[in-house]
């Protein structure tokens, strides 16, 4: 799966070959469902050579919650090389004053006891800053469709902590996503490293990958907005580059199809962290290997074929086929939910793979 280097050959597959009419329908789905839908997809087998490559994969796609693989991948870096483990607590990393109060159950605050493991896995208790529960509650997330706003990691951290803790830290429940515990990682990533979130990913990822569409957007990214595929609220064009700078090691990655499929395939080839904390020992079987992967906040769809990968709310969407190589990307440019849009990908990467 040596992707480095490898750049769009040709023209579009789907201009030159007639593709599965599944894959047909799937596409003609997305485009039909109501707003503005511009689904792109990217299939390219293990040895690099496009499977589908379908509407423009070369422009910059704000990746949305995919930022959250790089986080990934930086921190496994950092387990690497031993500044952290699995079990150290962030309030060991962090100062006390941002991390008490964010997981209080019952009047006892739990916050002490979560681990960087606890936030990979997203089972650290923390609330969701971003879209906290409660029917009354008009989020941030819906804040910002309404009107762009920024936030700090302060602020974010403020917000998780008007609720309580939605359980005890605990690596034996079922996970429940919290786009908090990616900002920690983030912070955690800048103590350990002395270094911001965007340049962390240029000297990390960016760089030794020569991915040349790829960047982490920040406060000093604005020129750069209107150079991304805007993304759609229905039939709206979402304006929010405050919002996409503040949302940091939690959603701020901007790439390329391309640059995605080069960075899944050298993070599973074992170029970025070391590859067993992936589950490619020979001696795991796919049960063992399905956990250890969950466990990374991976998502891991089970059937034919087995994928992994990761979606985002955004529309966006990235997945490796742990039998064949094969890896894809896709966006439909449009708010939605990670969930559907790992869905929507699986579904084109059946029927290419079929």
């Amino acid at each position: 799966m040596a992707l480095q280097g490898f750049k769009k050959r040709g023209g579009n597959v789907s201009e030159h070959s007639e593709i599965p009419r599944s894959v047909s329908r799937t596409l003609r789905k997305i485009e039909s469902r109501p707003g503005v839908h511009k689904p792109r997809a990217l299939i390219l087998a293990s040895d690099a050579t496009p499977l589908l490559d379908w509407g423009d994969t070369t422009l910059p796609v704000a990746v949305g919650g995919l930022t959250k693989l790089f986080t990934m991948a930086m921190v496994l870096r950092e387990l690497d090389r031993g500044a952290l483990t699995l079990e150290t607590r962030i309030g060991d990393v962090l100062p006390e004053e941002a991390m008490s109060g964010l997981c209080v159950l019952g009047g006892i605050d739990h916050s002490s006891s979560i681990t960087i493991a606890h936030l990979l896995s997203h089972r650290s208790g923390i609330t969701d800053y971003f879209t906290p529960p409660g029917k009354n509650t008009l989020s941030l997330l819906q804040q910002v469709t309404r009107q762009d706003r920024a936030w700090s990691l302060d602020q974010a951290l403020e917000i998780s902590r008007h609720y309580s803790g939605r359980f005890i830290p605990s690596a034996d429940r079922a996970p429940e996503y919290s786009a908090t515990n990616y900002l920690l990682l983030g912070a955690i990533l800048t103590e350990t490293t002395g270094m911001s979130f965007p340049a962390l990913v240029n000297l990390r990822i960016v760089g030794p990958l020569n991915l040349t569409g790829t960047y982490a957007f920040s406060h000093d990214s604005y020129e750069k907005y209107f150079s991304i595929s805007p993304i759609y609220q229905a039939t709206e064009v979402l304006r929010a580059p405050q919002a996409l700078a503040s949302s940091a090691a939690h959603g701020s990655m901007i790439s390329t199809a391309y640059d995605v499929a080069t960075f899944v395939s050298a993070l599973w080839a074992g170029k970025l962290c070391e590859p067993t904390w992936l589950g490619v020992s020979a001696d795991e079987d796919a049960k063992t290997r399905r956990a250890g992967l969950a466990s990374l906040g991976l998502t891991v769809a089970k059937g034919t074929p087995p994928l992994v990968g990761m979606g985002s709310d955004n529309g966006a969407a990235t997945a490796l086929n742990l039998d064949t190589g094969a890896i894809g990307f896709a966006t439909s440019n449009q708010l939605t939910t990670a969930r559907g849009s790992f869905d929507d990908l699986a579904a084109i990467m059946s029927g290419v793979l079929a």
